[in-house]
């Protein structure tokens, strides 16, 4: 450091001056022993000359006299004493220079290391904090629960019949589904899949709530969902129900039919009329409580846990424009069809309720197999709709425009790329995605 420097210069200085000293005093030394060669010479002198003495002086004084060289001259030893005394002198002066030296230097670094540090803080720091933005996994939207990171989403099975509609919940505007999943079951009609990254941010109410069917819980685990449902179709002959896929899936689920409803989960509204089937629903606020009390998992596990890639700013897919896109599941069910609103970004649909909108929709073509359940009620029988999920083509529509995609389930996951293999990038808000069928008449329309 320079103040270490300084301390070296002034001690060598000061070692310099020293060592002329002690030169000096060899110096005056060589001339103290010559004049004191001289003076002995006059005292023998004097004794040889004849002196009167005075009562005073009865005592010839002579070199070899006891005390004289303190009372009368200095000889070369009390010269040399007096220079011991001034180098020592000196060396003390020396310790004491260094001494404020290195007590000031001590000082100085103290609160030059504190101003330093302080500056590099102030310097180094940015001029605003860091915030942390939580995005919600399903949607990739900001301002997500922050407590709901790494939590599992619920999936809740909806009714989509003419009769169910409006559903509860689906058209709220800060609580609508992140993601609905919409394919067929039975009978031409389709069922959805709403699912909530949030469980502790449901709407109020949703539903109607029905029944499970196997492809739905298919789709429900490949997002690790809890899954919801008010009933499920059971096993017989070669039907394999939804009974028997939750326990050979080992799937987490609460079914209102074997549920203890001590939190008040479940209820009806019949202020709409119309059968039964169609009242049943699900109370947003007790979610949580539910799903505390019987003790499910409720950390992602990723493994199981599919995510979409999103595109930093929103950006269109190409310059194929699509102003309307109309879905038919399969030869035997209905269809979705969904208007793009260039104004605000976003589809909108009324298939469903009075203002469904989403900012992606996502069409995936799968492999589907029709299989008859006899004596499925009064001796009549039943024909389900299965869905492989072993992939296929499909399309992305987003922004006005739309792209041919490639979609497959790969570790239990869906992975959904272009038709060259790339990976596709969705826009951030909410996804619609229909599963049709490829080989029982699904097909797209896009205007």
């Amino acid at each position: 450091m320079p103040e270490d420097k300084e301390v070296d210069e002034i001690l060598d200085e000061l070692k310099q001056k020293a060592e002329e000293e002690k030169e000096l005093s060899f110096s005056d030394d060589t001339q103290l022993d010559e004049k004191q060669e001289e003076k002995e010479a006059d005292f023998e002198l004097v004794d040889e000359a004849p002196q009167e003495e005075t009562e005073e002086e009865s005592i010839t004084l002579t070199a070899d006299t006891p005390g004289f060289e303190d009372e009368k001259q200095p000889d070369n030893t009390v010269k040399k004493k007096k220079i011991l005394i001034a180098v020592f002198c000196a060396i003390v002066i020396i310790a004491v220079i260094v001494g404020v030296i290195l007590a000031a230097n001590g000082k100085k670094e103290e609160p030059e290391t504190t101003a330093s540090t302080t500056a590099a803080t102030t310097t180094e720091a940015p001029t605003t904090q860091s915030v942390v933005v939580y995005r919600n996994p399903l949607t990739n939207e900001e301002n997500y629960n922050a407590d709901a990171i790494g939590k599992r989403p619920v999936g809740i099975v909806v009714e989509n019949s003419p009769a169910a509609r409006p559903q509860w919940g689906m058209d709220d505007s800060t609580k609508s589904p992140d993601i609905i999943i919409e394919g067929e079951v039975e009978g031409g009609v389709t069922r959805m899949l709403w699912m909530y990254a949030d469980y502790n941010a449901l709407p109020n109410q949703i539903g109607p709530v029905r029944s499970a069917r196997p492809p739905f819980i298919k789709f429900s685990e490949l997002f690790d969902t809890i899954f919801i449902h008010w009933g499920q179709s059971q096993s017989k002959g070669n039907y394999v129900g939804a009974d028997s896929v939750f326990v050979s899936d080992n799937v987490d689920h609460i079914n209102q039919m074997s549920f203890n409803n001590k939190v008040g989960l479940y209820g009806r509204d019949k202020s709409r009329g119309g059968d039964q089937e169609h009242t049943g629903v699900v109370y947003g606020s007790k979610m949580s409580a539910a799903i505390e009390q019987m003790g499910f998992r409720t950390e992602i596990n990723d493994a199981d846990f599919s995510t979409f890639a999103y595109n930093d700013k929103d950006t269109v897919l190409s310059e194929n424009t699509c102003s309307t896109l109309k879905l038919t599941f399969s030869s035997r069910s209905g269809s979705s069809a969904w208007t793009y609103n260039s104004d605000d970004g976003l589809y909108y649909s009324n298939s469903y309720s009075n203002n469904t909108a989403r900012k992606n929709l996502l069409v995936l073509f799968d492999t589907t197999e029709y299989i008859v359940k006899d004596n499925y009620k009064n001796g009549r029988s039943e024909t389900y709709c299965n869905y492989k999920l072993s992939g296929g083509d499909g399309k992305l529509a987003s922004l006005g425009t739309v792209i041919d995609i490639r979609w497959s389930v790969e570790n239990g996951k869906i992975v959904v790329t272009d038709t060259s293999g790339n990976e596709i990038k969705l826009n951030t808000g909410k996804t619609w995605i229909g599963w049709a069928s490829s080989n029982k008449g699904g097909s797209t329309a896009v205007n």
